[in-house]
């Protein structure tokens, strides 16, 4: 099985979903839109990854490129093929189902609780997610879940966090997270901690959280090997 897997910033990396799809034994191809916003041939994509990012989906004024990217994630989930969008990959997939994409009431960053809808939550992900898990976030923007799909997942700060519709996932969290990204991502974004915000934790708290990485881990490998089962 192959993955192409598009990067918006150097230093958001694919964290534990690549260390999955080495695991399994698959490959995969990066497109890193900071160096070069060339997107692959149709026909080279067999599952498709979109990683998070710091713009959202509709600056495209400041990135000419997220229109293609836009249309080009559009198009292979109407091929059919498996797409998973993470953060503002999330956002990409609901957009392209024809949901919207806005600013949400809260910016959430830092380590959250998350709950999951049992009743909502699609049979093929049944025992993939506890109840209640505390995961990593960083965004500002939110989405509304597209005609068909049904969110299963939501935070305090955040009703939509997770949907699955056909063959595309959205995860507005990271439970791709290492230790060593939230260290660059922290790095790279010092000014969104002037402010006291209620859901955006301090460095030193998001920092020492550790221990969540080895539990978001495991749940993201019981995700992954469940959404792209052939």
């Amino acid at each position: 099985m192959k993955f192409t897997i598009f990067h918006h910033v150097s230093y958001e990396s694919p964290g534990f979903i690549l260390d999955w799809i080495k695991s399994r034994g698959y490959t995969w191809q990066g497109v890193k839109f900071y160096e070069k916003t060339e997107l692959p041939s149709l026909h080279e994509v067999e599952n498709l990854i979109v990683m998070g990012g710091p713009m959202n989906i509709y600056d495209v004024e400041e990135y000419s490129w997220l229109g293609d990217e836009r249309d080009f994630i559009k198009n292979v989930i109407g091929q059919g093929k498996k797409v998973l969008g993470v953060c503002l990959g999330a956002q990409f997939i609901a957009d392209a189902l024809g949901a919207k994409v806005y600013k949400n009431e809260h910016t959430e960053i830092g380590w959250f609780n998350v709950k999951l809808d049992k009743e909502k939550l699609p049979r093929q992900f049944e025992g993939v997610f506890p109840e209640n898990f505390t995961t990593f976030h960083w965004h500002g923007d939110t989405f509304d879940v597209p005609v068909g799909a049904t969110s299963f997942i939501h935070s305090e700060a955040t009703l939509n966090q997770a949907f699955v519709l056909n063959n595309a996932a959205a995860l507005q969290f990271h439970m791709e997270m290492t230790a060593i990204g939230v260290k660059a991502l922290v790095e790279q974004n010092q000014t969104l901690f002037e402010q006291e915000l209620p859901f955006v934790q301090k460095p030193g708290q998001i920092l020492n959280m550790n221990e969540k990485h080895q539990i978001n881990r495991t749940i993201l490998f019981r995700f992954l090997d469940k959404f792209f089962e052939k």
